[in-house]
């Protein structure tokens, strides 16, 4: 007899972690989304002063009321009421999604983008449908074609921006059609903003300020300010349905940790900080397009104009009839340069296997090594024929 669901029994690893995990000791590692910075040991300071003040226990459910206050005021909302603190983003989509979808229900999902979209809807017994990200618009969302997707079964429309894998950041205008679509076919509307202080160039849509019964904005801290350890992430959404967020948000995990929320608290209290370690990102961004011209020039390097990512296209070197795969490319990379970066079929099976991701977020002496060695790889080795 079976004691696992079925739908846990078709929990898949997560590409990205296997090939973080295959890192040696003096790996080149460009494949997690984690700043090599450690938090501001200020903020870090004054939040154990404030946590051994107490009261050190449990918070509210939903967070701290000081916390969810300024979160709100970041994002220009009206009440603190719109806000549910939570266990890093991740959690905050997860617990989104177990409070609006059905078993049964579609939800559209950017792809080549985030893993955990697909994978936390099909465990919630919903069906990912993808939709195209458009090379020609920087890969940007294509509005005309998420109406062509959607069906009497679409429940929700996932947007992330600035994007994963793509650090794409789309247009007002784009995101404004996308609204007024999600709205005018009964859908609610996801927005992931993890990266939302990670901008580099153009500017991010912003949201209605009035978040309507279907609009849900989730966001964290830990790119912006290195608190990936902390687990401190927040979704916004309408004051009406929130009430069901606190309560499983309750089931889940009570409530996200008092120190991570009063870390937040502070950072919070001096908005600056949020955008304290953009020029350390931006400056890797830039050695990486400073190495660019060292590829050779079957390979495309793009970097998007938010998050800390890039891609290089492999295409060239990929061949069905030899079985070389974006996956076993990288792990030759890996094996003959020591550089570890994510294989593009880690974002979409069918619509991902064609480049490689490298993340930044590691500082650009990182990114300007990792390059070079990249670089080297792909110019040594033989473009395959297949005829």
């Amino acid at each position: 007899m079976e004691f696992i669901h079925s739908r846990a029994a078709d929990l898949k690893p997560s590409i990205i972690r296997q090939m973080s995990q295959r890192r040696g000791p003096d790996t080149l590692d460009l494949t997690l989304g984690q700043p090599s910075h450690t938090p501001d040991p200020e903020v870090l300071e004054r939040a154990l002063q404030r946590y051994w003040e107490g009261p050190p226990g449990y918070t509210e459910n939903a967070g701290l009321l000081g916390l969810r206050e300024a979160i709100a005021r970041h994002h220009e909302l009206q009440s603190p009421q719109s806000v549910v603190v939570t266990v890093g983003s991740e959690q905050a989509v997860y617990l989104t999604l177990s409070c609006v979808i059905e078993p049964g229900d579609e939800v559209l999902i950017p792809e080549p983008g985030y893993p955990a979209y697909r994978g936390i809807v099909q465990f919630l017994g919903g069906v990912a449908v993808p939709y195209p990200l458009v090379e020609t618009e920087g890969f940007g969302p294509n509005v005309d074609a998420l109406e062509a997707l959607g069906t009497a079964k679409t429940r929700m429309l996932i947007w992330n921006a600035p994007s994963n894998p793509f650090g794409a950041v789309p247009t007002t205008a784009s995101t404004e059609r996308a609204l007024i679509l999600a709205e005018a076919r009964g859908w609610s509307f996801l927005s992931d903003e993890i990266y939302r202080d990670l901008v580099y160039s153009g500017e991010r849509a912003q949201l209605p300020s009035e978040l309507s019964s279907a609009i849900f904005i989730v966001s964290g801290l830990s790119k912006s300010c290195a608190l990936t350890g902390f687990r401190l992430g927040y979704v916004c959404g309408p004051q009406a349905v929130m009430p069901k967020l606190v309560l499983a948000n309750q089931l889940m995990v009570t409530c996200a940790p008092r120190l991570s929320q009063l870390m937040a608290l502070e950072i919070l209290a001096e908005p600056e900080r949020l955008t304290a370690h953009k020029p350390f990102y931006a400056e890797a961004r830039q050695a990486l397009m400073d190495r660019a011209s060292d590829l050779p020039p079957q390979a495309t390097l793009r970097v998007g104009d938010g998050a800390f990512y890039a891609t290089v296209d492999v295409r060239p070197w990929l061949s069905k009839k030899r079985g070389i795969t974006t996956l076993s490319l990288a792990l030759d990379l890996l094996a003959e340069e020591d550089v570890a970066v994510v294989p593009g079929v880690a974002f979409g099976i069918d619509t991902g296997d064609w480049f490689w991701r490298l993340s930044y977020a590691a500082g650009p002496s990182s990114a300007a090594e990792g390059m070079s060695r990249l670089a080297r790889f792909l110019s040594h080795r033989k473009i395959p024929a297949d005829i």
